[in-house]
């Protein structure tokens, strides 16, 4: 009696993987034009389709066509955009600018400065800067200040007139409306290090303080050398 092998039979009548189709569920201009041609050739003789159902079908397609043209309108705008970032970002590389943040960075050499914003004049503005530990180091009166953007520098000198270390320090801006004060925005410098370009046009600013930003993290852009302010101590 014959012997059958069953290993090399189901490897003969083995069905081939069939691989799953994939199917498109966007429609485009080609194919609703292709899908109302099909429909007009097909359409009954003896009942056509009425003048209204007509020009309603073929205001869709001018639609489609419409929202297809602004598509391409707008890739080609964001691409345009994207561009004049990265462009904008290399000129900013050794550039000063202001972020809102209240950290400031000391050097051995030099002094710091700050920035912020009244929307109303105040009758005294103190600014307190305070060590990693929070301890405020020096307290800046400003007295009366007017409505707007003011800025204000710091020697690295304490409340005793001593030299305090280099290091990280925060600032802290209390004004006074009425009898109470409330805190407001700081805004502290930062020196562009270099730009990192990311996918899709999109790119990074890294400081020399160690920040990572975008563009719209950027409330300002000093010169290297403005140093002007309204207290300077």
């Amino acid at each position: 009696m014959a012997t059958v092998d069953a290993a090399a039979l189901g490897e003969q009548y083995t069905l081939a993987a069939q691989s799953t189709p994939t199917y498109n569920k966007e429609l485009g201009q080609d194919e609703f034009l292709e899908l109302m041609t099909a429909q007009l050739k097909n359409q009954d003789p003896m009942e056509p389709m009425d003048n209204g159902e007509f020009l309603g079908q073929m205001a869709q397609f001018s639609t489609v066509s419409g929202i297809e043209k602004m598509q391409i309108a707008l890739d080609n705008l964001s691409a345009t955009y994207a561009s004049g970032q990265t462009l904008q970002s290399t000129q900013l590389v050794g550039q000063e600018v202001l972020i809102e943040s209240d950290t400031m960075e000391l050097t051995d050499s030099g002094e710091t400065s700050g920035a912020f914003d009244l929307d109303v004049a105040s009758g005294n503005v103190i600014v307190n800067i305070a060590d990693r530990s929070g301890t405020v180091v020096r307290q800046i009166d400003m007295g009366g200040v007017e409505a707007g953007r003011h800025t204000f520098s710091w020697d690295g000198m304490d409340n005793r007139g001593s030299k305090v270390p280099a290091g990280t320090y925060t600032a802290n801006v209390s004004v006074q409306q009425g009898d109470e004060f409330t805190a407001a925005s700081v805004l502290t410098s930062r020196i562009i290090e270099s730009v990192e370009f990311g996918a899709g046009g999109q790119s990074t600013l890294n400081t020399k303080q160690g920040d990572v930003l975008t563009i719209a993290d950027i409330r300002q852009i000093r010169s290297n050398n403005s140093t002007a302010s309204d207290t300077t101590q």
